[in-house]
C-alpha cells in the first residue's frame, strides 16, 4: 500500500517536474530517464528573470522536484506560508569575499567512457549535453586516470615491457584513442565556459614497484624515481599530439593505499616524506624541463583525515611547495573529521588551493539504489561545508555506471550519478546528478564565495556566490524530515521568503 502510494504520489508530481521522465525503483525518491529521442533540460534563465527585482528559484526534493523554476519579485518585508516569526535569516554581505571558484565536475574513468559509448548515438548526445550542455550540469572539470585504474577492464600501463627504463615501448591504449580523447573534446566543444583536464596516476608499470604486482603493499623502487618522472612527459606528449591540453596533475592518486594500507585496487604507495622529495627532485624538475611547467601540481590526492601532516610534511619543504599549486582531497572521510582541517591548511598555506578531487558512493549498487535521496544529500552536505571552508570546486568519480555498478576489474562495483542501461538505449539521471548541477550548472568558474550570515544556528546548510556576471547565486539544503522557513535578506534588493521543503535543495539566483 506504501509503494503504491509513493508512486501516485510521484505521477503526480510529473506534472510539476515536467521535463522529467518519472521512473520509481522502489528507492526513496526516483530518476529521470532519457534516451535517444528525450531527456530532461534545465529550463532556460531570461535576463528578466533575474532582475528588475526579480529573482529565480530552482527545487529539487526527495518528494520528486527536479530543478523545477519558478520567478518571484523581492519584497520590503519577507512573509513565509510556514512561521515568519521564526523563520530562519540569511544576510547576503557581497562586500565580504572569500575563495574563487575553479568549477565543478567528474572523472572520465574507462569505465564511464564505455558506458557513454554504449549508448546509440543520440543517446549518448543527450547524455554529454546531460553533462556538458547549457540545459545541464555544465562541468568544467575532468579527471583523466593515467592508464588503468579499477574502474578499467584489466590492468595495463602505457609501457608494460619490463625494464624498459627509457621507455621506449611507451604507447597510448585503445581506451584512450577510441573513447576517452573523442569524449574529452565533445566535453569541451559543448561547454562554452570552458573544461579543466587534470591527470591523476594509479601506479607505475608493475616492473617499476617493489612488490611487482599490482595492488597490495605496492611503492615504487628508488632506482625508478626518474623514469616514472620521465613517464609523465611521455604522456602529455602523447595527449598533445592528439590535441588535448592539460591544465593539472595529482602526484599520485591515494598515496596511502598501498603504503601502509595494503589495497586490493590499483595502488602505489608513498609517504609524505617520499612524496615530498620526489616532487622536488624528479617530478618537479621534469616537468619543467620538458615543458609542462604551466601545469598545476597538486598533492596528496587523499582523504581529509590525513591532510595535516601530510601537507605540513609536504610543503614545509620550500623546494617542492615552489612546484606545488594545490592540495586534492577525497570526500570519503569527509563524515569522520572536522570541516575545519580545510580552513587550518587554508591559513597556513593561503597561496595553494584546495581542490575535491573524488567523491563515490561505496555501496554496491543493485536495482533498488536507483534513485536514493540519501546518497544525493551526501553529495550536498560534502559540497557546503566544503565550499565554506575555502574549497575551490568538487570532483565526483565515476560520471556513467552501468546497472551492475561497472565494469570494473575489481572487487568493488560502485554507485553514479548516471547509469547507462545500453540493452534499452536509456539512462537514469540520479539525485547525485541534480545535487550536483544544483551548483555546477549555476556557478561558474571565476565565481567568487561571498558572506551570507544567519541569526541562529540551523539545521539548513547554505552558501552564497557572486558570479563573473554580477549575479548573485544562494544554495540551500534541508535534509531534515520536516520544512524549514527561511528570509533571505539583500541590502541592495530586499527580501525572499522561501519555504524551504522537507529533504530538500534550492538554488537562488538574481542580477
Amino acid at each position: 500500500m506504501k509503494t503504491f502510494i509513493l508512486s501516485v504520489l510521484l505521477l503526480g508530481l510529473s506534472v510539476l517536474a515536467k521535463d522529467c521522465h518519472v521512473r520509481n525503483y522502489g528507492a526513496s525518491s526516483i530518476v529521470c530517464v532519457c534516451n535517444a529521442t528525450y531527456c530532461d533540460k534545465i529550463e532556460p534563465i531570461s535576463t528578466d528573470s533575474i532582475s528588475g527585482g526579480h529573482y529565480t528559484h530552482f527545487v529539487s526534493s526527495k518528494a520528486g522536484l527536479r530543478l523545477k523554476k519558478t520567478t518571484s519579485k523581492f519584497t520590503k518585508t519577507a512573509e513565509s506560508a510556514l512561521s515568519p516569526k521564526s523563520a530562519l535569516k540569511l544576510t547576503v554581505q557581497r562586500n565580504v569575499k572569500y575563495q574563487e571558484m575553479l568549477g565543478f565536475g567528474g572523472a572520465i574513468t574507462d569505465a564511464t567512457a564505455i558506458n557513454i559509448k554504449s549508448l546509440s548515438a543520440k543517446a549518448e548526445e543527450n547524455l554529454m549535453e546531460s553533462y556538458f550542455g547549457e540545459g545541464g550540469s555544465q562541468y568544467t572539470i575532468l579527471r583523466n586516470p593515467i592508464g588503468a585504474s579499477d574502474f578499467s577492464l584489466e590492468y595495463y600501463s602505457f609501457d608494460d615491457v619490463k625494464g624498459d627504463t627509457t621507455l621506449n615501448h611507451f604507447a597510448l591504449r585503445n581506451e584512450d584513442i577510441k573513447y576517452k580523447i573523442p569524449i574529452i573534446k565533445k566535453a569541451r566543444q559543448l561547454n562554452k565556459r570552458g573544461v579543466k583536464l587534470f591527470a591523476s596516476a594509479w601506479s607505475a608499470p608493475y616492473w617499476m614497484k617493489k612488490n611487482g604486482t599490482v595492488a597490495g603493499t605496492s611503492h615504487l623502487l628508488p632506482e625508478n624515481y626518474q623514469p616514472w618522472a620521465n613517464y609523465y612527459v611521455k604522456y602529455f606528449d602523447a595527449y598533445a599530439k592528439e590535441n588535448v591540453k592539460f591544465w593539472g596533475l595529482t602526484a599520485q592518486n591515494e598515496p596511502t593505499q598501498g603504503g601502509w594500507l595494503p589495497s586490493r585496487i590499483i595502488s602505489m604507495g608513498w609517504t609524505a616524506e617520499q612524496q615530498r622529495d620526489w616532487i622536488a627532485q624528479h617530478l618537479g624538475p621534469t616537468l619543467h624541463k620538458g615543458g609542462y611547467d604551466y601545469l598545476k601540481l597538486m598533492i596528496m590526492d587523499d582523504n581529509r583525515a590525513i591532510l595535516a601532516n601530510w601537507v605540513k610534511t609536504v610543503l614545509g619543504n620550500k623546494t617542492t611547495s615552489n612546484y606545488v599549486s594545490g592540495i586534492a582531497v577525497h570526500f570519503y572521510s569527509d563524515t569522520s573529521s572536522d570541516p575545519a582541517i580545510l580552513t587550518n591548511a587554508h591559513k597556513t598555506y593561503p597561496d595553494k588551493f584546495i581542490l575535491y578531487t573524488e567523491a563515490c558512493d561505496l555501496n554496491r549498487i543493485s536495482t533498488k539504489d536507483l534513485g536514493s535521496w540519501e546518497k544525493g544529500e551526501q553529495y550536498g552536505s560534502s559540497i557546503l561545508k566544503a565550499i565554506d571552508n575555502w574549497v575551490v570546486g568538487w570532483t565526483d568519480w565515476n560520471m556513467v555506471l552501468n546497472l551492475n555498478g561497472g565494469p570494473t576489474w575489481t572487487c568493488c562495483p560502485f554507485n553514479a550519478p548516471i547509469i547507462a542501461n545500453s540493452k534499452a538505449d536509456e539512462f537514469y539521471k540520479q539525485p547525485m546528478y541534480y545535487f550536483l548541477a544544483h551548483f555546477s550548472s549555476f556557478v561558474p568558474p571565476g565565481s567568487k564565495r561571498i558572506g551570507l550570515s544567519a541569526n541562529e544556528a540551523s539545521n539548513i546548510l547554505s552558501t552564497a556566490f557572486l558570479t563573473p556576471e554580477q549575479e548573485t547565486v544562494i544554495v540551500l539544503m534541508n535534509s531534515k524530515d520536516t520544512a524549514s522557513s527561511v528570509v533571505i535578506s539583500d541590502s541592495g534588493h530586499g527580501n525572499i521568503a522561501v519555504d524551504v521543503q522537507a529533504r530538500s535543495i534550492h538554488t537562488i539566483l538574481y542580477k
